[in-house]
């Protein structure tokens, strides 16, 4: 009786959720609040947003899945994620999806966060799919994009040497086929701008193509990967294939978990395998292994006839931009061949985990990088070995996780952490990691203040507090020292990040927040004309003013201001802003939709720059970094042709009010506009 009056009482607040927003929250929003989590334009998110469009339309259904497919979602934290596999072991299966509310740490912003993408069934029938209804009931999705700046760069009007050899647009296809999560298969290919298309170096058409067959969950099969594919292990210290959240505003979100075999969709040319994978699993056991042989981009050098080494041809770096527009990046084109190997054996309950992975890596060549007093322990051999276990464990409110890893050349890595509910209020995460400054990894991906796990040693406390319903308040302390030299920073060094955010939801129309984050890191004096390098502070300071309204059911604005500091060692400071307005609509029922932006700018330098998110059409991200003086806008629109057809367009234009010339190098354009279109159609059936 007590469950029902819970479910009821719930009923009525998430109904007056739901007439909000009647459509659940826009995928768009929520790849954009990752992205300015991230601030960052490198990552490819197109595999995210593809899990989210297909459960968008066929939920996960809660009463039959796995911690492992709840995290797909990238919606839910690891505790609530615990707490909701326990909360089912506990009572049996929900009556429906109202019995949320009753679950600890499921508040009503939460449910309706991961409402459009989940249901509660009770009759379990696709245990078993016949193969004709797994291989023609299934959904088929083409997209197409072509984007293109109409301002020519300088790589284009050269003549000759290294220049752009292609035309300057960008052309990308994409079709795939998904049964539930049992069966996808599919294709990607991409024509980047500057590259040569059905001639010279590309007779063939398309510069990138990737294809992918994978099956899930079919009695002891829990994967197989043919193709094109990710590989996830452990906390991401040996290989960690995707978007791995580290320090962000979502400060609970510091544990990696998720199918350790993924189908491969994204444009990246560099990070993912290509071969076959397979999971097996008997109850609690499983055993994943994977193969996976490719060419790499790389720099090649001729090897000098008096050294020891192989009359061959050796590499000095990896090219992993996946670019091949110039006579020189078509030079490193599929030059490396490269074998990996590796798997995961693991034992896994419902209170606890443990896991062993090994990851071997072949370069069918010799590496000769260009070391410099930082990189002296750096990987330089042609073969690496590693090994890790990873394990995570659940008493009663805390959460605790890690992995600890080895080199064959005697490395060390190792992080572990914890997920803390002091109150259905309070929450606190906890990470120390300490990576070894020869610990060497080539496909890592761990939580770090490094792009890689090498040469750091830290501590990252977070903590979430919600004193009432409408305020939340998120902030981090991350202290981390270096034992030996770094890029720009010639002497061991430490640093610290501090962030601090107050969001407030005052009602259903309006959400604000206030932002601030300092960081302090050893860096060389710039403009040092002294003989020898030395370390001063090198100071950071932001702070963000963020509002959101949504004047009726349509029409959306949201404005922000920002202020940049920056300073290195006594040199002056440079300072910076961003302003900009945002307007959304969106009308239920009818077939279009737009976002336009507005925003002026003003930094000292490049130093000084303010990243901001801006939305963009489907399976494509924008995040620039305004700086210099200018003005931005760009306008975007969605227009559903019918049920199955959707074209978006996009506008952007970048306008300087001080400067003749945007960019650098091959990418600069004579002028003070630069200006990009986009149109893109997708079809499904």
């Amino acid at each position: 009786m007590r469950r029902g009056f819970c479910i009821i009482g719930v009923w009525f607040c998430i109904t007056l959720l739901r007439a909000q927003n009647p459509e659940g929250n826009d995928v768009q929003e929520i790849i954009e609040n990752n992205a300015q989590q991230t601030e960052s334009e490198g990552f490819d998110y197109d595999a995210s947003i593809d899990e989210l469009e297909y459960y968008r339309k066929h939920p996960i259904n809660l009463n039959h899945t796995t911690a492992e497919q709840l995290n797909d979602l990238g919606l839910l934290t690891a505790q609530q994620i615990a707490a909701l596999m326990n909360y089912l072991s506990l009572h049996g299966k929900l009556i429906s999806v109202y019995e949320l509310q009753a679950v600890p740490l499921f508040d009503l912003r939460t449910i309706q966060l991961i409402l459009p993408y989940i249901e509660v069934k009770h009759d379990i029938t696709e245990n078993i799919v016949p193969a004709r209804k797994l291989l023609t009931k299934g959904r088929f999705m083409f997209v197409t994009r072509y984007k293109q700046v109409l301002e020519r760069s300088r790589g284009y009007l050269l003549k000759e040497g290294n220049r752009y050899l292609g035309s300057p647009f960008n052309l990308f296809a994409r079709f795939r086929y998904q049964y539930s999560t049992k069966l996808s298969y599919g294709f990607t290919v991409e024509k980047d701008a500057g590259e040569e298309f059905f001639r010279g170096s590309n007779k063939q058409g398309f510069d990138y193509y990737s294809g992918h067959v994978f099956l899930r969950d079919f009695k002891i099969l829990r994967a197989l990967a043919l193709g094109d594919y990710e590989v996830r292990l452990g906390q991401g210290l040996i290989m960690w294939s995707g978007f791995g959240m580290r320090k962000s505003p979502a400060v609970m979100n510091v544990k990696r978990v998720g199918m350790r075999l993924r189908p491969y969709n994204s444009l990246n040319e560099f990070n993912f395998m290509r071969g076959a994978g397979v999971t097996l699993g008997i109850k609690n056991f499983e055993v994943t292994a994977f193969g996976s042989f490719k060419q790499l981009d790389a720099n090649m050098v001729p090897v000098s006839a008096d050294t020891t080494l192989n009359e061959e041809e050796a590499f000095s770096s990896f090219n992993e931009s996946g670019y091949h527009r110039t006579p020189n990046e078509l030079a490193d084109r599929n030059r490396l061949n490269t074998l990996n190997a590796g798997g995961n054996i693991s034992y896994n309950t419902k209170k606890w985990h443990v896991g062993f992975n090994a990851l071997y890596t072949r370069f069918f060549g010799n590496y000769r990088p260009n070391l410099q007093p930082y990189s002296r322990f750096n990987f330089q051999q042609n073969t690496l070995l590693q090994g890790s276990v990873d394990y995570h464990v659940l008493v009663r409110n805390i959460h605790l996780f890690g992995e600890t890893a080895m080199s064959d050349n005697t490395g060390f890595a190792t992080l572990n952490g914890a997920l803390i509910s002091l109150d259905p209020r309070v929450d606190v995460s906890v990470v120390h990691r300490y990576y070894a400054r020869h610990y060497h990894s080539l496909f890592a991906n761990a939580f770090a203040e490094s792009s890689r796990p090498q040469n750091e040693h830290g501590s990252y406390v977070a903590l979430t507090v919600r004193p009432v319903r409408q305020i939340r308040i998120d902030g981090y302390f991350d202290l981390y020292r270096s034992n030996w030299l770094k890029y720009l920073t010639d002497a061991p060094s430490w640093g610290n990040d501090n962030f601090l955010q107050f969001t407030v939801i005052p009602n259903k129309k309006m959400e604000a927040y206030i932002r601030y984050r300092f960081e302090i890191k050893k860096r060389n004096q710039t403009d040092n004309d002294s003989p020898m390098d030395y370390i001063v502070d090198d100071r950071r300071h932001s702070l963000r003013i963020h509002t959101r309204y949504k004047v009726n059911e349509s029409i959306t604005l949201t404005n922000r201001v920002e202020w940049a500091n920056y300073r290195n060692g006594s040199l002056r400071p440079e300072n910076g802003y961003l302003v900009f307005q945002d307007v959304g609509f969106k009308m239920l029922g009818f077939p279009v939709s737009f976002n336009a932006r507005l925003a002026i700018y003003k930094t000292d330098s490049y130093n000084s720059r303010i990243y901001a998110y801006e939305n963009d059409v489907l399976y494509s991200f924008s995040i620039p970094a305004y700086y210099y003086n200018g003005m931005r806008w760009y306008l975007m629109m969605r227009y559903t042709i019918i049920k199955n057809i959707d074209v978006w367009l996009r506008v952007a234009q970048s306008h300087r009010f001080d400067d003749n010339v945007i960019g650098s190098g091959l990418d600069a354009i004579e002028g003070n506009s630069k200006t990009e279109i986009k149109a893109q159609v997708r079809f499904q059936f």
